[in-house]
């Protein structure tokens, strides 16, 4: 399976990807058909409708009715209304919302605070109902003892009784509770009483509510009220006027529809949602009617002789093709389902297969590229193939193979270089000390100082890149033993205490025996090193050792109190330092070889600041006591 291209295998989730596409593809292709042949059917029914309503007495009343008068839409209520002021015993409907648009006078300026309200309109077999829920910042009751109903916030009825009489009306009080209900002349002069309208007026946070009953008895269809709004106690002057249409006169009066009414009745009556638009834009619309577009929806001209009365629109409620759709849905539920599981079938083997070619590759990097970047092998034709994966390692081949000669190259032209400069540096040395041993001038004696101390740094500087040199190319060759950790530290820290007089060393041991494998003398060197970097930085004079075994692990840390590590530098990299003196002691080769010794040893050593940013910590951790000194 491994030596199958990874083209050829990618081919097969393609493979699935289009026959899935195909069944998707034959799905919408029938359910479009059924769709468009129920599309057909109702549009026939749609016609079918139109011709019945141009001859209809009840469509055409609707249609030829061109009032303009403000429409009082009433909801059919089949709970009994209790008549105390609140709402909450109505139905839920849709309220009229009334604000600056509907002002009919303004004596003041406006704002949204000021005045609005919300007007509730119901009814049942008995009486009409009329609920207000107004918004007034300021409401003004009645004057007790005042002759007048107007200067206050009240509300104004007229209505066109059965007789074809005008009435209007005035709705007032002292204070919140029962109310009265007084007919008014056009003047607005009080006639009398009108016990037959009932209702109540309740104060609320924001303004108050009324709600009015009205025999059914008493009205025909034509009908009119507003809110009046005083706010001066002092003046009583009237300050806006607002509602549907005024109730002046009967020429201002709107005209109410009871809901539904014979013609709605007889639309709600059929198996579709309609809406009927007459000519004139009156609009009737069925509870089942969707506006939406969610719905097969068509739409049909009413017309008689040359005449067009109107458009009616249906929308299916109960869709006889989902039946259909439902079969063809489980059928494509089911294919799908099986192209899906065969598709990610096909995906999991391309991306095993895929997984073990990548993770063999690394295990061929890992061999032939070693812990300090050298080429250990090379590798062979049959490790790869000829597909995109087995040209990527041919790539890294090539690529390590260039790495492992550059290293080479430069781990070479570090020996050369210290064989080739040592002569010249030695005739150079000799050179300077027999021109110390005769007789100089003094003033010139200072320059011959200064190139003796020069050739004695770059004496030391290679020695130390021959140190490291030499300590990595005799890693291999040396012997390991088994030793305690504890005893190898408290030696060294002894000798420290002696190296060191200016520094004060504390050691804290957890644990007496601490065993190791591995090089004693190179863990003392490491030691050093991390030792001489602390001593170097430490701002106190007090470098803290401590010595533990933490997760299987022997843990040593080294901790000083001064400067922070700098950002963005890799301190355990060849040649790296941050001291500030660059002299001959410190060529940045300490770290270095101080990683070099853990790891050989199976360890890692991490440099890291302090929690309270006080100094850094140096954290060295190696296995305990194991077979061989090595990781892998």
């Amino acid at each position: 399976m491994n030596r199958i291209p990874i083209g050829l295998l990618w081919c097969l989730p393609l493979l699935g990807l289009g026959v899935f596409i195909a069944l998707m593809y034959w799905s919408e292709t029938w359910q479009g058909e059924v769709r468009l042949n129920q599309q057909t059917a109702l549009s026939v029914n749609a016609e079918a409708m139109a011709r019945l309503l141009a001859d209809d007495e009840r469509f055409l009343a609707f249609a030829f009715d061109e009032t303009d008068a403000a429409t009082y839409r009433s909801q059919a209520i089949e709970t009994e209304i209790v008549l105390d002021g609140r709402v909450s015993d109505w139905p839920d409907q849709e309220a009229l919302e009334l604000g600056l648009d509907h002002l009919l006078e303004i004596h003041s300026p406006y704002s949204t605070d000021s005045l609005g309200y919300e007007l509730s309109v119901g009814n049942d077999e008995a009486f009409l109902y009329l609920h207000y829920n107004v918004r007034d910042d300021r409401v003004v009751y009645r004057k007790v003892g005042g002759l007048s109903v107007h200067r206050n916030d009240h509300i104004q009825l007229s209505l066109l009784d059965l007789q074809k009489r005008f009435h209007r009306y005035t709705i007032s009080v002292y204070q919140p509770g029962e109310l009265s209900v007084v007919e008014v002349t056009a003047s607005g002069r009080a006639l009398r009483e009108a016990t037959e309208i009932q209702g109540r007026w309740m104060a609320t946070d924001d303004g108050y509510h009324v709600e009015l009953r009205i025999p059914r008895t008493l009205l025909s269809r034509q009908i009119s009220t507003l809110v009046a709004d005083v706010d001066d106690e002092k003046t009583r002057e009237l300050k806006f006027m607002m509602g549907l249409s005024a109730t002046e006169s009967l020429e201002t009066l709107g005209r109410i529809f009871y809901s539904p009414s014979d013609f709605e009745k007889a639309l709600a009556r059929m198996p579709f949602g309609v809406q009927v638009v007459s000519a004139n834009g009156r609009t009737v619309t069925t509870s089942g009617y969707d506006s939406t577009g969610a719905q097969l929806r068509v739409d049909a001209l009413i017309v008689s002789g040359e005449s067009q009365l109107g458009t009616i629109s249906i929308s299916q409620t109960a869709v006889p093709y989902k039946h259909l759709i439902g079969i063809i849905n489980s059928e494509f539920d089911r294919w799908s389902i099986l192209a899906l599981v065969v598709l990610a079938a096909f995906i999991l083997l391309v991306l095993w297969v895929t997984k073990g070619r990548l993770g063999r590759m690394k295990a061929l990097v890992a061999e032939l590229v070693d812990s300090r970047g050298s080429v250990q092998k090379e590798a062979s034709e049959q490790d790869f193939g000829n597909d995109a994966i087995g040209k990527l390692f041919q790539e890294l081949k090539s690529t390590t193979e260039r790495i492992g000669q550059h290293n080479d190259y430069l781990e070479r032209m570090a020996s050369r270089l210290n064989h080739e400069l040592r002569t010249p540096i030695s005739v150079v040395k000799s050179s300077l000390e027999n021109l110390q041993s005769q007789d100089v001038d003094p003033a010139a004696l200072v320059y011959v100082d200064r190139a003796s101390q020069g050739v004695q740094r770059l004496t030391n500087i290679l020695n130390k890149m021959a140190e490291a040199r030499r300590l990595e190319e005799s890693l291999d060759e040396t012997e390991v033993v088994r030793f305690n950790l504890a005893d190898v530290v408290s030696g060294c820290i002894k000798g420290y205490e002696t190296a060191y007089r200016n520094t004060s060393f504390v050691l804290e041991v957890e644990l007496e025996d601490v065993p190791i494998t591995g090089i004693p003398e190179l863990i003392a060197q490491l030691l050093d090193k991390l030792i001489d970097n602390a001593v170097s930085f430490s701002k106190t004079g007090e470098v803290r050792i401590r010595l533990h075994i933490e997760n299987g692990m022997a843990m040593l840390r080294v901790m000083n109190e001064g400067q922070n590590l700098p950002k963005d530098i890799v301190l355990f990299e060849s040649m790296v330092s941050v001291r500030a003196d660059k002299g001959e002691s410190h060529l940045g080769l300490g770290l270095y070889i101080a990683k070099v010794i853990a790891e050989f040893h199976g360890g890692t050593i991490d440099l890291d600041n302090r929690s309270d940013t006080q100094g850094v910590i140096a954290t060295l951790r190696l296995p305990l006591l194991r077979l061989t000194s090595r990781l892998r």
